[in-house]
């Protein structure tokens, strides 16, 4: 796990700027390359996971010096890879998936990509054909920007994260407003697209080949979760458990590949304790640590807490499991600031909040933790999925008989404990009035088009919401799996894994995710749902796969969510907050109604509505249109 840079036809002196920027992502060693030829120079962070020799320090230089790489993240089915690489003839001189990597790509090209089980952003150099090849993996665990440049001496360049461009005098900071769209509705930014005009992201599953005479912004798709193939109607239930059971403890096998130790995030549910079972099943001589996040503080703040389950469990499993203590923090603004530090733009999701404070325990001890990012979405975890049959049903009804329950239902106050439940219920309710598309994307954003419109004083239906909804569209025959795809393709590369990345590689500290295995997700998404969606069970195919290994009182525990008391931060700091977007200092009221603030930071004070988690969003734009 790394931090990699590049560039092309500028001031490469910047190249040492850049990589300090995110020594934090690999504070083992630090290297780079100047390829006179290409006008070129890549840059490196190494953190040493595999074959901690310095001769696997990157950039990486093939035996004909015609091909060189620098690489962030992890080869999983390196060994495999190899061995079929020596079969055709090649020869290798470390023992790191770094060179397979390369020696892949020589021998495949762009093609050599889906052979991969891994997470991974790289560039590839072909020094000879003068290009330069970027790609990033197909779930979009690993990140990668870059930035062009015009003028009389076009120019080109890429980092791991935001802050390794914005060295560069040239990126144009200004503020994207499609990118500023998509924040408000997701409270994140999703590729291509950052709140930066002058920065792209490369989408998942994508890569960008780079003619060095002739510089075009053209990313192609090499990947997609989305295609129509047929599911495992033919498959009984049984042989459906049996088959998840063997694709999960292959991803996990996979994934305890290591040359340092490897732990895991451990809490009260499902997901985390499946890995565990499974980990000590795949590797029963392997140590493994487990650490869980212990909430105290208010009442609410102890409502999220896990820990007490997760010590029960890991006890059960026989591992050590150490506790990592979140209090909420009165210092609101110094934590929104950490935030932007962490995204280097607005991030609205105040789980990273929490996330950070792990990774920062866990570093402490480990290089390497398994976690279960993934999970809910390709074995049907979460309430939104749950609700859309009964969606289906409701529809049955007149559309006034629909109005007059979401305007009845309306009133309902969201505060304290009850106050998400409340909220999903209000949510659902309305969406009853619109196609099932557009309804389930409101469940799973922070504001509907017509609030946007408000926020913003003119409509803005960006590709990458009208791509949402086309795609459900696409699946509406199976609605669960549409929701699924969708997530997978939003949701997931551009909330938790840019979370997962940024708070673990600011303690160089290396998060796996074997849910998010692209053989195992492909499965799951053919499976038909009824074999994942059975009422008044979690997830259970999941269950009934690790039946053996679970603690029996895991097995019937419900979905929680791992979420900090945000509520209870912003109800103790409205005041600080409402000068913070309205007092004389703001930014974000030059690009935001007045109409809009006003009615968000009511909704919440008078308890009307739970919207802190977006007022949490909007205090993450204000702090980082303050730093523009």
């Amino acid at each position: 796990m790394c931090g990699i840079t590049g560039i092309v036809g500028i001031d490469r002196s910047l190249l040492n700027k850049m990589l300090e920027t995110m020594r934090h992502r690999g504070p083992d060693a630090t290297g780079q390359i100047d390829l006179s030829e290409l006008g070129c120079t890549l840059g490196h962070t190494r953190l040493s996971i595999i074959d901690l020799d310095p001769r696997s320090n990157q950039p990486f230089v093939s035996g004909c010096d015609r091909y060189v790489i620098t690489f962030n993240g992890e080869i999983y089915n390196y060994l495999e890879l190899r061995a079929e690489l020596e079969r055709l003839g090649y020869t290798f001189r470390t023992k790191s998936d770094t060179e397979v990597l390369l020696n892949l790509l020589i021998e495949f090209g762009i093609s050599g990509i889906n052979r991969v089980e891994g997470m991974f952003a790289f560039c590839f150099a072909d020094i000879q054909a003068r290009k330069l090849l970027l790609a990033r993996d197909q779930i979009g665990e690993k990140p990668l920007y870059y930035s062009f440049f015009k003028g009389a001496e076009p120019g080109f360049a890429f980092a791991s994260e935001i802050k390794g461009l914005l060295v560069n005098p040239s990126v144009d900071t200004s503020l994207d407003e499609e990118g500023l769209a998509d924040y408000l509705r997701f409270l994140y930014t999703a590729a291509p697209r950052t709140l930066y005009r002058g920065i792209r992201e490369l989408p998942p599953g994508h890569y960008l080949e780079l003619d060095i005479d002739n510089l075009t912004d053209n990313p192609r798709r090499y990947f997609s979760l989305s295609d129509n193939s047929p599911g495992y109607q033919d498959m009984g239930y049984d042989e459906v458990v049996e088959t998840f059971h063997e694709l999960f403890q292959e991803s996990i096998g996979l994934r305890l590949r290591s040359d340092v130790p490897v732990s895991v995030y451990l809490s009260g549910g499902l997901d985390s304790n499946a890995i565990l079972g499974a980990a000590k099943e795949a590797a029963a001589d392997t140590k493994l640590d487990t650490f869980t996040i212990r909430y105290s503080g208010s009442s609410l703040a102890r409502s999220f807490d896990e820990s007490e389950l997760a010590a029960r469990a890991a006890s059960e499993h026989n591992v050590p499991n150490t506790q990592i203590f979140f209090t909420e923090d009165e210092r609101f603004i110094e934590t929104v600031e950490r935030m932007v530090d962490l995204f280097d733009q607005p991030f609205g999701n105040a789980t990273a909040v929490v996330a950070d404070k792990m990774a920062a325990g866990v570093s402490a001890k480990c290089k390497v933790a398994l976690v279960g990012d993934g999970g809910d979405e390709i074995l049907v975890g979460y309430p939104r999925y749950k609700a859309l049959p009964l969606y289906k049903r409701f529809q049955m009804l007149p559309i006034s008989v629909r109005r007059l329950l979401a305007s009845a239902l309306s009133g309902l106050p969201e505060h304290g404990r009850s106050a998400t439940k409340i909220r999903r219920i209000k949510q659902f309710s309305t969406g009853l009035a619109h196609p099932l598309a557009e309804s389930f994307l409101n469940w799973s954003t922070y504001i509907n088009s017509e609030n946007l419109r408000t926020a913003l004083g003119e409509e803005i239906i960006t590709p990458f919401y009208s791509g949402l909804l086309n795609e459900f569209t696409r699946f509406a025959d199976d609605p669960v799996r549409a929701a699924a795809v969708v997530d997978l393709q939003s949701f997931v590369p551009f909330n938790l894994m840019q979370a997962a990345d940024r708070t673990s590689m600011a303690h160089s500290l290396e998060l796996r995710c074997p849910f998010l295995s692209p053989k195992l997700i492909k499965f799951a998404l053919r499976v038909p749902t009824e074999y994942k969606l059975t009422r008044g069970r979690n997830k259970p195919l999941l269950v009934d796969a690790f039946s053996g290994i679970f603690p029996k009182f895991i097995a019937n525990q419900p979905k929680r969510a791992f979420n900090p008391p945000i509520q209870g931060v912003i109800r103790g700091n409205l005041n600080l907050l409402e000068d913070y977007l309205k007092g004389p200092g703001s930014r974000v009221s030059k690009v935001l109604t007045d109409k809009f603030l006003t009615a968000e930071l009511e909704a919440f004070r008078s308890g009307r509505r739970d919207n802190s988690t977006l007022l949490w969003g909007l205090a993450t734009l204000e702090c980082w249109m303050r730093r523009k």
